[in-house]
């Protein structure tokens, strides 16, 4: 009994494969794009049992759009090894269609997974990758299958993948300077693949693991840890062929090798003053000043506990500064605001002003920081207060006047760095240091 050209048995067309649509009365099916239907399995879905047979015995569509047919044949009563009879694809393959559906389907659910890299699983030599994804927790499914679709790799590369984020979660304390991406995750299984390597493997084995490790490493730190293995490796096999037990004398050797690089400091190098900063002359705050206390560095290295202020300046250890006993720094924006302050009221420039908290008794041969009552009234009834500069004769009639309270001498002027420049106000560090 003759029958049309492309039909089955009972009256049944034979369904068309993927790209490849047969139309009415045509004995060959040219190319064609594929049709839209293609894309969604809930078409063949609504197929009979029998159309569902022949979809899966030609294998017409992709095997994401086939594999629900399994579960929708079962439910009618065929069993797996039925469904092999009828279309030859044996129950493990029906097994692992399933378990690829489900893998891809969570990454389809997935916004953090793109739409267009779905493709890369469509062909079965690549869909079998989700076999290993599918053992990842779901918050690291997604990032990790894109970097199996943007590194394109094949199952046993995919299984390693896997394996190293158990790795990496078991060795947690160990992967100090590893990030938890999927490139360090893989980076890290390279760093304890190299702790295994056993000697005779030699150091191209341990490099060829580095490299690996690299390849896939997004941090600074983690390509540094893994150079430092190749480090250690040449040093270790640099005794040439001592392998007497397991390498541990040629380890020992490298030890030997390795040093410390040591310094002797001069005294001039330890001649610092650590000094409170208090920051803006013109914000400077009583509890600030009261705050400030004596520090004296002890011991070979001059260490110091700091009280008193949250900043510090070091400053070198010039006499005037070392003879001062609570001094403290305040900063002057521009010098040339200064009332009273000599040839430092002349300059428009920043500088430190070191203050000694300790001598508040005037001298004339000196400049104190002050604050002085002016005659300007305020709304309260009291004189308008002024904070500044003065000349110790200045500082001394005020006092006895009582219009003024003295924060303490001004033992420095700390001007910036001249850029080599020399306009005669400057004195020389070595003078300083006495």
């Amino acid at each position: 009994m003759s029958q049309k050209p492309g039909s089955f048995p009972g009256g049944y067309d034979a369904p068309p494969k993927p790209g490849s649509e047969k139309a009415a009365g045509e004995a060959f099916a040219p190319y064609r794009p594929p049709s839209e239907y293609l894309d969604n399995a809930e078409e063949f879905m609504n197929e009979d049992d029998n159309m569902s047979l022949m979809r899966l015995r030609q294998r017409a569509g992709n095997w994401f759009q086939l594999a629900p047919l399994f579960p929708k044949l079962m439910r009618a009563g065929f069993m797996p090894d039925d469904i092999f009879d009828e279309t030859g694809i044996e129950p493990k393959e029906q097994s692992l269609w399933a378990t690829w559906t489900a893998a891809r389907g969570s990454l389809v659910s997935d916004p953090r997974f793109p739409d267009e890299k779905l493709e890369y699983f469509t062909p079965e030599w690549n869909a079998e990758t989700l076999s290993a994804l599918q053992y990842l927790p779901s918050e690291k499914r997604a990032p990790f299958s894109e970097f199996v679709v943007d590194n394109e790799f094949n199952l046993e590369q995919t299984k390693e993948l896997v394996k190293s984020v158990e790795i990496r979660a078991a060795h947690d304390s160990q992967a100090k300077g590893f990030g938890t991406g999927p490139g360090e995750c893989m980076a890290f299984k390279m760093w304890r693949d190299v702790q295994e390597v056993q000697r005779y493997e030699g150091l191209a084995r341990v490099v060829e693991l580095v490299e690996k490790g690299k390849k896939y490493a997004t941090e600074a730190s983690t390509c540094d840890r893994l150079d430092a293995l190749v480090e250690m490796w040449r040093i270790d096999l640099a005794e040439g062929s001592d392998l007497m037990e397991g390498g541990l004398m040629g380890k020992a050797n490298a030890a030997g090798n390795a040093k410390i690089q040591a310094v002797r400091l001069d005294a001039e190098e330890l001649a610092f003053k650590p000094v409170p900063m208090l920051g803006p002359l013109e914000k400077l705050q009583p509890a600030a000043v009261i705050a400030v206390e004596e520090i004296k560095p002890n011991g070979y290295f001059n260490v110091f506990k700091p009280v008193g202020a949250q900043q510090w300046v070091a400053l070198p250890a010039w006499s005037a500064l070392s003879a001062a006993k609570v001094p403290f720094a305040v900063l002057v924006g521009n010098t040339g605001t200064l009332r009273g302050a000599g040839d430092l009221s002349d300059r428009e420039e920043p500088a430190l002003l070191i203050v000694d908290k300790a001598d508040q008794t005037p001298n004339p041969t000196s400049f104190y920081l002050a604050v002085r009552e002016s005659s300007i009234q305020l709304s309260g009834g009291r004189g308008a207060e002024i904070l500044d500069v003065f000349g110790g004769k200045e500082t001394m009639a005020m006092e006895r006047d009582g219009s003024c309270t003295v924060i303490g001498r001004v033992v420095l002027a700390v001007r910036a760095p001249g850029l080599g420049r020399d306009d005669g106000m400057g004195v020389a560090a070595s003078e300083l240091m006495g």
